[in-house]
């Protein structure tokens, strides 16, 4: 069969990845094929090459394509605010009321971190989360939780003209900063101690959402002696089961798979 020219190579990898889309239980290659009406030998050539790329892969057996981890990662990191508060605002009202201090989601955008949603009791120090504010990467505890799950260059990149000190505690040697997010990656969840605001502390702790990695996190901030007595009752472990659900709702894109993961989780802390 001769081959159709008409097309550039471009276009047939956006179609290949809006069908692949469209299918995400997967395609073999002859229905591929078919789909687009290309020789087999093409839909092959080019699946090839999106695959050496990571914007397709094989399924687990081996015998279907499906979209790749960096489609799946592109598609995660671009999603819309509206969107993921529609996943997580229930869940972080719930939190709000529960502990009776100011809740949030951040999330990586580029290399830096800002809030996208936000619960909170009627408080003043609610602004400083507001949704699309920049949280500092040297000083925030949700930034640092972030940071710290990511390789030393890109730290690096987040860190550049990006250190400021805010108050006596905030930390601006860059060798000190690296040190404190090694601790964060041996104990799971990042502090703000009186380092945006004297009076104010925060407590954060890594989402990790495949194939993303780390790019949300969660958090809890308001009063310094009240969020430190909230470490000391390990409230980085509840907001740990809550970071799981929302880790499995962005994921699936599915506001039904945060029971199924706080349940999952909480059975597992009674056994």
């Amino acid at each position: 069969m001769k081959e159709d020219h008409k097309l550039p190579p471009l276009e047939r990898y956006f179609r290949i990845l809006e069908l692949l889309s469209a299918h995400p239980g997967g395609l073999a290659l002859i229905e591929v094929a078919r789909m687009l009406a290309l020789p087999k030998a093409t839909a092959h050539r080019l699946l090839a090459t999106m695959q050496n790329s990571g914007l397709v892969a094989l399924n687990s057996s081996g015998a279907a394509y499906v979209t790749g981890d960096r489609v799946r990662r592109l598609a995660l990191l671009s999603t819309d605010e509206a969107y993921i508060e529609t996943l997580t605002s229930s869940l972080l009202r719930d939190l709000s009321e529960e502990i009776g201090e100011t809740c949030y989601v951040a999330r990586l955008e580029g290399t830096q971190v800002r809030s996208v949603v936000m619960e909170s009791p009627d408080a003043p120090w609610r602004g400083f989360v507001l949704p699309g504010k920049t949280m500092q990467p040297n000083a925030t505890a949700c930034s640092k939780a972030i940071l710290a799950f990511h390789d030393e260059a890109f730290i690096d990149r987040a860190l550049a003209d990006s250190i400021v000190r805010l108050t006596d505690r905030t930390k601006t040697d860059p060798a000190a900063i690296k040190a404190e997010l090694a601790q964060v990656r041996a104990q799971g969840y990042a502090t703000c101690i009186g380092e945006v605001d004297e009076a104010l502390a925060a407590v954060a702790v890594p989402v990790e959402v495949q194939p993303a990695g780390v790019v949300f996190s969660l958090g809890v901030v308001g009063p310094m002696a009240r969020i430190l007595r909230l470490i000391e009752e390990d409230i980085p472990k509840r907001l740990t089961t809550i970071a799981d659900a929302i880790a499995l709702a962005l994921a699936k894109g599915d506001t039904a798979a945060v029971p199924r993961a706080l349940h999952g989780r909480e059975a597992s802390a009674g056994a």
